[in-house]
């Protein structure tokens, strides 16, 4: 049925790539394990097809969609999976449909995008529009083995506590560790809360990195007591000691500050690198997200076609 994205559900959007497919896959597995529906979105760029729609005629199912539901009829058959397939912008219909969703999945080429579409126009866009998170998958992101934890990097400002407790979410629904990564490099002006670091022993300054770390996570820590919590306050680059711990992880989240900025400034150069090069899905959750929908008999009409 084509139809609009049921509030709470899994939003995946669909082209004819690899990593689209992959993007599936993740978004089928996320759907089961949270209990909730799959909503397919297919959006068509075809002429023909954008000037018949202006008529009430209906078009017979795309084979996008239709090979993804008999894909998903054999991977879980049980599973209550919707779609919709409107013609028009593609990241204007995801982002209206993820306002409903509880997670998005997409695509991405990662690592072999030029420095000015790192994550694809449409991906961009999605990100520093919507404040549902958004999932970003390439061709060839492996299928983690069940018990693989869930890693996030984390600062010390306001910022990241949206980040933190979509990866303590992550990781109870999983019943997995969660990892909580914080980079460190000392120069000559490094103070952190309020002290001067710079001349001090390196033991002491990880000793300080580290205690900062876990008073920083300790209320999440102990609102999801169910959650084994293993902290690394790390000496190192933050882009390469997450991509380090990406791959043994089934999850990286990152942050983003998604004010509606295009291209790099959505993401930092950090979270994009994440992205590009991390061996493992990557969840990009913004700054200040709300709540995550989780009431499925409502709906929103706004990514029907």
């Amino acid at each position: 049925m084509d139809t609009a994205v049921p509030l709470g559900a899994v939003l995946v959007g669909l082209d004819e790539s690899a990593e689209s497919a992959r993007a599936l896959s993740w978004a089928a597995g996320e759907a089961r394990r949270l209990r909730c529906p799959l909503h397919l979105l297919h959006v068509v760029h075809d002429e023909a097809w954008v000037y018949s729609t202006a008529s009430t005629t209906r078009y017979a199912i795309r084979p996008v969609v239709r090979d993804a539901l008999v894909m998903l009829s054999d991977w879980h058959p049980d599973l209550e999976v919707t779609w919709s397939q409107p013609a028009g912008d593609p990241a204007a219909f995801l982002t209206i449909g993820a306002r409903a969703a509880r997670v998005t999945a997409v695509g991405s080429r990662g690592r072999n995008a030029v420095s000015d579409a790192v994550l694809g126009s449409i991906t961009t866009q999605l990100i520093a529009q919507t404040r549902c998170p958004v999932a970003v998958l390439r061709a060839n992101t492996p299928i983690a083995r069940p018990d693989a934890p869930v890693v996030v990097g984390v600062g010390y400002d306001k910022c990241f506590e949206s980040v933190l407790e979509a990866a303590f979410e992550q990781a109870a629904t999983r019943r997995v560790d969660l990892v909580v990564i914080h980079t460190w490099q000392l120069d000559a002006s490094t103070t952190i809360d309020g002290v001067e670091l710079q001349g001090l022993p390196l033991a002491a300054v990880q000793q300080h990195e580290a205690g900062l770390l876990n008073r920083t996570i300790a209320d999440s820590a102990r609102n999801h007591p169910e959650v084994n919590v293993i902290a690394h306050a790390v000496s190192d680059g933050a882009a390469k000691a997450l991509q380090r711990f990406s791959a043994d992880a089934a999850l990286m989240v990152v942050g983003s500050r998604g004010h509606g900025e295009i291209g790099g400034a959505v993401l930092g150069s950090v979270s994009q690198s994440v992205v590009r090069s991390a061996t493992c899905p990557v969840l990009v959750v913004r700054d200040g997200r709300t709540a995550l929908p989780t009431a499925q008999h409502e709906t929103t009409a706004g990514a029907s076609s």
